[in-house]
């Protein structure tokens, strides 16, 4: 039986930006995205964002440089999410793999990353990386080839539907869905569970146990 992986998304689950990526996204489009709530573009890729708010294609190379550079200068560790710092640097001590799989510019990505402190770098799949990203099953089947991983025995931690599905459409069924302020149009069905803290997800805890021990 292969050992344990885990694969976490990134916005809304390492860091909690939707909020600073709504607020940068508003003072570059004022107009554009006047009437626009964040809660109905959490779980957009930036493209997908783009089109939404009606910018054209012609537009997106110049507006998304625009945001990757005023998103970068904003984010601090101050947005890491509670308790997930502490998770990753366990796994890192405790040898279990793990990976990132993400909608966002592979820019924010790493920018999103940094925030942890690693001294080294972990798998990842951007939205840069994929043809078909979330909900297709792609980003999540390319990381469990990445990690060499089954699904059976790799969990996942997400905070939108899409990325849920995207999981479970790879075969992945410990998909555990974790809220934030700005996850109110969220339905969390499909989640194994839904968790309001990372101590509540007891197979990691049973999973870091074994390894120290």
């Amino acid at each position: 039986m292969k050992p344990w992986s885990v694969i976490f998304d990134i916005d809304g689950v390492i860091v909690d930006s939707e909020q600073l990526h709504f607020e940068v996204l508003k003072n570059l489009q004022p107009e554009a995205t006047y009437g626009i709530t964040p809660e109905e573009l959490i779980g957009l890729s930036l493209e997908e964002t783009l089109l939404h708010i009606g910018i054209g294609s012609a537009q997106h190379a110049e507006i998304t440089r625009q945001i990757i550079d005023a998103y970068k200068a904003e984010l601090g560790a101050r947005y890491l999410r509670p308790g997930i710092s502490a998770l990753i640097q366990h796994l890192v001590s405790n040898q279990i793999s793990f990976g990132f799989v993400s909608t966002a510019p592979r820019d924010i990505c790493l920018a999103n990353i940094a925030t942890l402190g690693l001294t080294q770098t972990y798998p990842l799949i951007s939205g840069d990386d994929m043809e078909r990203t979330k909900p297709y099953p792609d980003p999540y089947l390319a990381m469990l080839q990445r990690l060499g991983a089954s699904p059976e025995q790799t969990l996942v931690i997400e905070d939108t539907d899409i990325g849920i599905q995207s999981a479970i459409s790879a075969g992945i069924r410990q998909v555990y869905a974790w809220p934030h302020a700005l996850s109110g149009m969220e339905h969390y069905t499909r989640a194994y569970q839904v968790i309001r803290n990372l101590n509540e997800i007891d197979i990691l805890e049973d999973l870091l146990v074994c390894r120290v021990s």
